[in-house]
């Protein structure tokens, strides 16, 4: 059974924005310095949340608004001055445990949540709990249906789900769409939200990034920083191979870049980039180092996946890189580079340099 309500902006303290920290605290809007200096009491609870971020292990929140509203804010200022690594990885972290934490709700219940986020959604599960079925097939007398108790319309779906839509389940050709209304499971809904919290996240950071926030800060800082792992330190410090990557389509610099800032890649995007790399000459260990930089990277987990696309794990089959016109139809391709593939474009780059 779903914890008490009372407890929600302990679970998503990401609902309450900053003023509304301020007023809780002081009554008023005062500006994010001066509540940064007031949460600094909670710094030992917020690097928790950190550390928690870096592991990948489960937070449990406590039931006091203010502590885990105070924490997840301070959090997000440590991480912005400490490194942009980490600040990608507790957005990541915050994104998951709140898809988690959505799951967990009464379907009812997750309405509220998801407007908070600025997802206008609407419950048709009343009656029945299922809302619009659709039947996947049926075995006798018995049907198998899938339930969406959620409905919001075109433009809405468009706007909210704006980070998913290179994914091909997220495009609106392959969404339950009737009469203007796009159809959603709550699982939908908590991964919609998983996205519009990393966002939040980011954003937050940015307002705090002052110097003179960072100076509040420095007793704590270097505690956080040491929470980077060694392989992103040592990945900065490493020249990269600017004959190659010069050579790199656009497509492929704009995921490469990305990457290198932190930035979560889609299951497609990480595929497109990570089968080009391998067919460039770049060896599974450079692949997956180069991934480190992502903020829900798992070692163990990114180079089973990179052995697998090199053809050294499973069927042992050698995935080659996406064509353009896939990479048109996934929102992946950002220029007419006049190739067929992302691979033919580079061959020619570094044969004919300057030519494209």
């Amino acid at each position: 059974m779903r914890r008490s309500s009372h407890s929600i902006y302990s679970r998503y303290p990401v609902l309450v924005g900053l003023e509304g920290l301020s007023k809780m605290l002081f009554g008023e809007i005062l500006n994010a310095r001066d509540v940064i200096d007031h949460v600094k009491t909670f710094a030992d609870r917020a690097i928790a949340r950190v550390k928690h971020a870096v592991e990948g292990l489960h937070y449990e929140p406590v039931d006091d608004p203010l502590v885990e509203l105070s924490s997840f804010y301070l959090a997000i200022a440590l991480t912005q001055h400490a490194h942009s690594w980490l600040l990608r990885r507790l957005a990541d972290h915050e994104g998951k445990r709140v898809n988690s934490e959505i799951m967990m709700e009464r379907d009812v219940d997750v309405v509220n949540i998801l407007r908070n986020l600025g997802v206008e959604v609407e419950y048709i599960g009343e009656l029945d709990g299922c809302g619009h079925r659709v039947v996947l097939g049926r075995s006798g007398s018995r049907e198998t249906v899938a339930c969406f108790p959620y409905r919001t319309t075109i433009p809405k779906y468009l706007r909210c789900a704006e980070r998913l839509l290179t994914e091909p389940s997220w495009k609106l050709v392959n969404r339950i769409v009737l009469k203007g209304y796009v159809y959603l499971s709550k699982k939908d809904l908590a991964r919609l939200a998983e996205e519009l919290v990393k966002k939040r996240v980011i954003e937050c950071g940015r307002v705090f990034s002052e110097e003179s926030i960072g100076e509040l800060l420095k007793d704590y800082l270097d505690v956080v920083k040491k929470l980077v792992p060694r392989g992103v330190l040592e990945r900065e410090k490493r020249e990269v191979p600017k004959k190659v990557e010069r050579a790199f389509p656009p497509c492929m610099s704009r995921l490469k870049d990305m990457l290198s800032r932190g930035e979560h890649l889609s299951h497609h995007q990480r595929f497109s980039l990570s089968t080009f790399m391998l067919s460039v000459g770049y060896s599974v260990d450079e692949v997956v180092e180069a991934f480190r930089t992502s903020p829900d990277f798992e070692e163990k987990i990114a180079r089973y996946q990179v052995e697998h696309l090199a053809g050294l794990r499973g069927s042992r089959k050698e995935y080659r890189t996406y064509s353009c016109e896939k990479m048109k139809s996934l929102g992946l391709c950002v220029a007419e580079c006049g190739t067929k593939t992302p691979l033919q474009y580079y061959r020619k780059a570094v044969r004919e340099p300057g030519t494209l």
